[in-house]
């Protein structure tokens, strides 16, 4: 074999099973390790021989149409787990090798348009008991199994659509939207550039004689730099990117300094960064890189980037550096494993009408008024779907959250709740996480909220709001060696409110409070000295946290209002130090999914009033009035179940007759 290796060449890799060793010894030419920093994972394996992207998927094929037009095909692509360089197959995932995957599909829309949809179930078709559905479920998308076995979706677009996005959701009992996904991705339209100095790029040997150009087309399927194994540096003259629909761009993208100017990224196309190496992740430079970076400087102001419509896709490292005065919009997010995460929000920034299938932080508020508006999350096995921050440098004033939906959670890890650890033992993963140290000061000025947030299945935790220890010296951990040393008796606050949140109860405790360590336990401050809590010792500072509509659902379909009265029963919150402000409030919300909703229609002589059937523990009531004194009774007629809701048909007589649900 020779040694003389080019990036274009693939070279033998060690055998396990159809995967290669995670030992680095002659593996493909992107996972060479030229610095010594390669992360070499026990649990980590390598494709023999990774696949070429784009795939076309073999799981799935859809038609759409628009209004009254007619039906088209729609191309669907597809990410495969394990089967890339990037997104190797970790064997502590608890995914299925050469199975779970996550097709996608892009469809055109406009505003107020009903967008109908057909799904062929290249599997097996689908039948009435793979109970067909969506996720988020609370999304107006109606759906139904045909005779013929295929899947019948439609929607209407709002007056004010900027792009959408959800999952079809079934299982057979072998097969399933939580093993082969498919997810839709609905696009408003996205004209190509006409104005300023275009060029079209269909090869990277388009990308010369730019020095006259600002704008990019990026056309078909080609790699960036280098076969894909290289970030293209965007010159500092080019101001816009344009993924045309169809486009496959393999690569990153790393943005020299322009002197504090806009750069924009947008169209529907893909950015693939999955010819690079996952053990590489952590190193500096084109190897390391996210699939969109940005020089390091010092100047101002600094450059911001605005993102709209792309699909970024097998990234080997996280989405994006930390974005600072930047805007996000209808960005489609895949990545797999430990480290590959989500949206890096930085001061000033929105993100709105966003998927992410993540393997690390999903949503990182990780600066002042970040704003986050319709956001659709599926959380791989590591990482937290809002995490507030790793250090004391989130300062969270201003933050909103309004309308988050996860879709699925699939965390292992922590399997116990501790104000103990000093180690990670996954208390990053969590809906809401905090991973923050002494000196903190989130929400401290101007109190964050996240409202309107839906969790579909029971989260293994729902929120951890720490103060800990910082992870410098967790051995084998995301930031081991790569992080300030802390005065760990620096006071902290934590300010946050939490309202409108639905979520079956969590598998494991929830926590709130500072972490407490104990007797002769060593830390590093200033760095080079090194000092002992001799008598133990609890982080201090302060924690206020509103919890407004945060309702649980238990497993007998009971409907739970967290109150302080319940909080430990039915969240299993724990607390732990002094100085914990926790406030809890309740207000009957029509708009809250987890309550369910009674409909009233008139069909001649008689009332049909229907609700869920998801919600077994309501019961439905009638009075003649609605005077405080009135009397509520059963409805005497027994319900019937017509798909998926429960309906009584009461006759209309002359006397005014009132109807509630109660638990």
């Amino acid at each position: 074999m020779t040694q003389l290796m080019n990036r274009s060449h693939l070279l033998a890799l060690l055998l396990w099973a159809g995967f290669t060793s995670a030992a680095l010894a002659q593996t493909n030419c992107a996972c060479v390790d030229t610095n010594g920093c390669a992360i070499v994972d026990a649990t980590v394996y390598y494709p023999t021989n990774p696949v070429a992207y784009p795939l076309v998927s073999d799981q799935y094929a859809v038609q759409y149409k628009l209004g009254n037009g007619g039906w088209s095909n729609a191309p669907v692509r597809i990410s495969y787990y394990g089967r890339t360089l990037a997104s190797p197959f970790n064997t502590s995932s608890g995914y299925i090798s050469n199975k779970t995957s996550l097709s996608f599909v892009s469809i055109p829309a406009d505003m107020n348009t009903t967008v109908y949809l057909r799904v062929t179930n290249l599997i097996s078709g689908f039948t009435a008991g793979d109970n067909v559905s969506v996720r988020p479920s609370t999304k107006p998308v109606a759906v139904s199994v045909a005779a013929d076995g295929t899947a019948a979706l439609s929607t209407t677009t709002a007056p004010d659509f900027r792009g959408d996005q959800f999952l079809l959701w079934w299982s057979d009992g072998t097969n399933g939207g939580s093993i082969q996904a498919l997810a839709f991705f609905l696009d408003p339209p996205y004209p190509p550039p006409t104005t300023g100095n275009v060029k079209t790029i269909t090869t990277n040997t388009d990308l010369t004689g730019l020095n006259r150009i600002d704008t990019l087309i990026f056309q078909g399927t080609f790699a960036l730099v280098d076969g894909g194994y290289a970030d293209y540096n965007v010159p500092t003259n080019i101001t816009t990117i344009y993924l045309a629909q169809g486009a496959w761009v393999q690569g990153k993208l790393h943005f020299k300094y322009s002197g504090g100017i806009n750069k924009r990224v947008y169209g529907p196309g893909v950015l693939d960064g999955s010819r690079f190496c996952y053990a590489l992740r952590s190193c500096n430079g084109d190897a390391g890189d996210h699939s969109l970076s940005f020089e390091t400087t010092t100047n101002t102001p600094s450059d911001t980037l605005s993102l709209d419509g792309i699909v970024i896709t097998d990234h080997n490292h996280a989405t994006d550096d930390l974005l600072v005065n930047g805007s996000v919009n209808n960005v489609k997010s895949i990545g797999w494993n430990g480290l590959n995460g989500g949206f890096r929000l930085g001061d000033n920034t929105t993100a709105s009408n966003v998927f992410l299938r993540c393997g690390d932080d999903s949503l990182m508020i990780w600066g002042t008024n970040v704003t986050v508006r319709n956001a659709t999350v599926w959380q791989n096995y590591n990482g937290g779907v809002v995490n507030l921050g790793w250090g004391a440098e989130s300062f969270g004033d201003g933050c909103l959250i309004d309308g988050l939906y996860v879709v699925k959670t699939d965390w292992h890890s922590p399997n116990h709740i501790s104000f103990m650890d000093a180690k990670l033992d996954g208390q990053n993963n969590a809906v809401i996480a905090s991973l923050m140290v002494p000196g903190t000061r989130f929400g401290a000025a101007a109190r964050p909220v996240f409202q309107n947030i839906l969790i579909e299945d029971p989260p293994l935790v729902l929120f951890s709001l720490k103060i800990v220890y910082p992870e410098c010296n967790d051995t084998g951990g995301p930031r081991e060696g790569n992080c300030a040393n802390v005065d760990l008796t620096l006071p902290s606050v934590l300010k946050l409110n939490l309202k409108n949140l639905c979520s079956p109860a969590s598998i494991l405790s929830n926590s709130i409070g500072f972490l407490s360590v104990p007797t002769n336990f060593p830390y590093e401050f200033p760095d080079g000295t090194i000092n002992y809590f001799t008598n133990g010792y609890t982080f201090t500072g302060s924690m206020d946290i509103g919890m407004t509509n945060i309702i649980l659902l238990s497993t007998n379909g009971t409907v739970n209002p967290l109150t302080s009265a319940n909080a430990s029963a039915v969240a299993g919150l724990l607390t732990n130090g002094t100085n914990i402000n926790l406030s809890y409030g309740f207000t009957p919300d029509p708009c809250l999914s987890c309550l369910p909703q009674l409909a009233i229609t008139s069909s001649r002589k008689n009332a049909i009033l229907t609700w869920p059937t998801n919600f077994p523990t309501f019961s439905l009531e009638s009075a003649t009035n609605l005077a405080p004194s009135s009397l509520w009774q059963t409805n005497p007629t027994t319900p019937s179940v017509i798909g998926g809701l429960n309906v009584v048909t009461n006759p209309v007589t002359s006397k005014h007759q009132f109807y509630r649900l109660k638990q």
